[in-house]
């Protein structure tokens, strides 16, 4: 296909606008699911043999199939990916868990569970009281912590400490708080060590995910591989409405017209002509299609990386189906729904902010092995089989102080050119919510810019009183 003058998706073009789509991850995906529309025509293009983006999968001869290159999780408060999966009919294959289980540096597990009968905030005392490897002074010092950190306001930042870990420290945090809680939840929800995140991201989680709705702490874990659930389920539902899914295609540049106004983008020797453009694709990756509108990285725009630790042993040994390990390397471990056909003993464990500790990676094997053996008896007397390291150096923006003011919005100073990605300016942390939500944005300003009227962000989970009276209203920007 080389001219946007021939129909895409079966459907003759009678003069209706054209958006092409580039990059099909999330932003992409949610970006032309919510244009997807009779009176418009979308085509998406993905540079790799399938859609899904970072969500995605690999074949591994062990497993017999395919094998998540990382665990993907949502929560409760994840309102605009779970719409997206309502909307494309694949969230029966999400399993909802209300309990969080932590094993702390004695083995000691923590099943925490918060209430569905009282109302938030007050919802997480269960959970609070669960926490076994705390002393009661140290979870009432963690419900003031998480108190005071909701209660954290914009005209507070420029008084306060820079870093998550600063700030928890400045306002008399136990160190041994900070380690076993602060730690692995900041780092699991943002990606990022708490020595360089942001106290503003750190207040993201705390509210949105904890304090503002009783459902907001619930996992939504996915029991089908990504690559199949996005990949082939969310793309077959846009190719079903008429969305053009072209793979292979990867954008070299921009088409610009008189102006400067995006006509089209350029894909090998081939030209897509549009109407409009987003470009849906890594911020890297990104300044090279668009320079002129994506901020050059520096320290403020810049990745973390995850690791994934992939074990195949004899047997199952795993009997949760996750866990977060406090105070180790090991930081969730993850047992996938059982595949027909998928033989046993394969876990998954994930790894945030993984600088240098993926270099050797038998040592990195050696100790998340010995790390499981220690909380898991079963494991003990398991063989593994095999093993794989996968990491991605920047699976997630580095959510720093100051990076909000460099992530740009959807609408660029490019007329017909819209930005989306879980890296530009959604109020949220480089998230699948935080993907999604950035099409929809850059869907809502391509719907202005055509005339079109086009769905707007799914609102967050309500907020009580109390919770409106201990920590504000929620921001309807998302941030």
């Amino acid at each position: 296909m080389t001219d946007a003058t021939i129909g895409v998706g079966g459907s003759p073009a009678v003069d209706r606008p054209h958006v092409v789509v580039v990059g099909g991850g999330l932003a992409g995906l949610a970006a032309a699911a919510a244009l997807a529309r009779d009176d418009m025509r979308i085509t998406l293009l993905e540079a790799r043999r399938r859609a899904g983006g970072r969500a995605a999968s690999f074949e591994d001869p062990v497993a017999g199939g395919l094998v998540d290159a990382c665990q993907h999780v949502a929560m409760g408060c994840c309102t605009n990916f779970l719409d997206l999966c309502r909307q494309t009919g694949i969230s029966p294959a999400l399993r909802l868990d209300r309990t969080l289980w932590f094993i702390g540096p004695d083995g000691a597990r923590a099943a925490c569970t918060p209430s569905r009968h009282l109302p938030a905030p007050l919802h997480l005392l269960p959970l609070l009281g669960a926490m076994r490897h705390f002393s009661w002074r140290e979870k009432l010092a963690l419900a003031i912590g998480m108190l005071r950190l909701a209660r954290h306001r914009d005209a507070d930042r420029g008084r306060q400490p820079a870093t998550a870990r600063a700030w928890l420290t400045g306002v008399g945090q136990p160190e041994s708080v900070i380690r076993l809680f602060w730690q692995p939840v900041l780092e699991s929800a943002l990606g990022e060590s708490i020595d360089l995140v942001s106290v503003a991201a750190s207040r993201k989680v705390v509210v949105d995910a904890f304090l503002a709705h009783h459902a907001a702490t619930d996992l939504l874990v996915p029991v089908e591989p990504l690559g199949n659930l996005f990949g082939v389920r969310l793309a077959g539902w846009l190719e079903r409405r008429g969305v053009g899914v072209l793979a292979g295609r990867g954008v070299t540049a921009i088409a610009r017209g008189p102006g400067g106004r995006a006509v089209g983008v350029r894909f090998g020797d081939e030209h897509l002509a549009a109407d409009a453009v987003i470009v849906a694709v890594p911020w890297r990756q990104a300044a090279r299609v668009v320079p002129d509108v994506v901020p050059a990285a520096d320290e403020r725009l810049a990745g973390s990386p995850i690791t994934a630790v992939h074990l195949w042993f004899d047997r199952d040994c795993i009997d949760l189906d996750h866990a977060v390990l406090v105070g180790r390397v090991s930081q969730w471990v993850f047992r996938p729904a059982a595949v027909e056909g998928r033989p046993p003993g394969y876990c998954q464990v994930v790894i945030s902010a993984s600088r240098g500790i993926a270099d050797d990676r038998e040592r990195l094997v050696s100790t998340v092995v010995s790390e499981l053996r220690e909380v898991f008896p079963a494991a003990r007397r398991a063989t593994v089989v095999d093993a794989r390291v996968v990491t991605d150096p920047t699976a997630v923006l580095s959510v720093r102080p100051g990076v909000d003011a460099v992530r740009p919005p959807a609408e660029t100073a490019v007329p017909g050119l819209f930005l989306a990605g879980d890296w530009t300016a959604t109020g949220w942390p480089s998230t699948m919510e935080g993907a999604v939500r950035s099409g929809r944005l850059a869907a809502l300003a391509v719907g202005r810019s055509l005339g079109v009227d086009v769905p707007p962000l799914t609102a967050d989970l309500p907020r009580n009183l109390l919770v409106r009276l201990l920590v504000g209203p929620s921001d309807p920007h998302g941030g």
